[in-house]
């Protein structure tokens, strides 16, 4: 249920809080982490950004954790790739390996479809499938009410959207601290690398779920991907590289599909 305070705020619903692999990104996040049942919005300058290289390496964050105390787990990642944006060879390496003992791998399911109708029911299908950890499109434009209905159902499966949007849409700028159902709306900037296998963006809070601008606060951090195994790249003083996930070798299975 969500309920309105009396400056606008929003008391959102309550579910199992798991990190996002990016510790930075978590501290930005209003609920210390990636809340499961929920939409996030990534706004990022151009495609080349990163808003969908980091979008995905969450999706994986989601799709290696157990969902809850439950016995069964959530391993799914659905990609709706209207625009031809997202190429699966390129982040294969990045999908967690199967639980140890378990029957499942990880699976990436790419829905490459032509308008946005199909789109737009593409991702309501995918966000109601309880074996769906994360569900990842990249639509020009939202309309609030079947934002609504994404919410909804992400709500009832547990799964998560992430929605990578773009700061223009038909030559005009959007507004980016519009009411939104996401929990949170990140946007995302490119910062010069450190070295080629090293992605560095800056993040900052711009919204939240129907919050108006008053309860935004600014707030920007800086993460670091790295390339080859999509978890967050530190700083030398750091100790390096930090990978979140396992990286024992065993296939993931992609299935493409397309809708007409």
């Amino acid at each position: 249920m969500v309920t309105f305070g009396p400056l606008g705020a929003v008391r959102l619903h309550s579910g199992e809080v798991v990190s996002s692999g990016f510790g930075p990104l978590d501290r930005l996040l209003p609920a210390g982490g990636v809340r499961r049942g929920s939409l996030l919005e990534w706004i990022g300058e151009d495609d080349a950004s990163g808003a969908l290289t980091l979008a995905f390496a969450v999706a994986c964050r989601l799709s290696g954790v157990v969902h809850g105390a439950a016995a069964t787990r959530a391993s799914t990642i659905v990609v709706i790739d209207r625009l031809g944006r997202f190429h699966p060879p390129a982040v294969m390496g990045w999908l967690p390996a199967a639980a140890s003992g378990g029957p499942e791998e990880r699976r990436l399911v790419v829905a490459r479809v032509s308008s946005a109708v199909d789109e737009a029911w593409a991702v309501d299908q995918a966000l109601r499938c309880r074996g769906v950890a994360a569900v990842l499109a990249c639509p020009q434009s939202i309309h609030p009410t079947a934002m609504r209905r994404w919410q909804l159902a992400a709500r009832a499966s547990q799964a998560v959207g992430l929605f990578v949007r773009p700061q223009t849409a038909g030559g005009q700028r959007q507004e980016r601290r519009q009411p939104t159902w996401a929990e949170a709306r990140i946007s995302v900037s490119p910062l010069p690398g450190e070295s080629i296998a090293t992605r560095r963006l800056r993040l900052a809070l711009i919204g939240g779920p129907w919050a108006g601008e008053q309860s935004v606060e600014d707030r920007a951090v800086e993460i670091g991907i790295d390339l080859a195994r999509g978890g967050e790249a530190c700083g030398p003083e750091a100790g390096g590289i930090r990978i979140f996930q396992s990286q024992a070798a065993q296939p993931a299975e992609v299935m493409a599909c397309r809708a007409s």
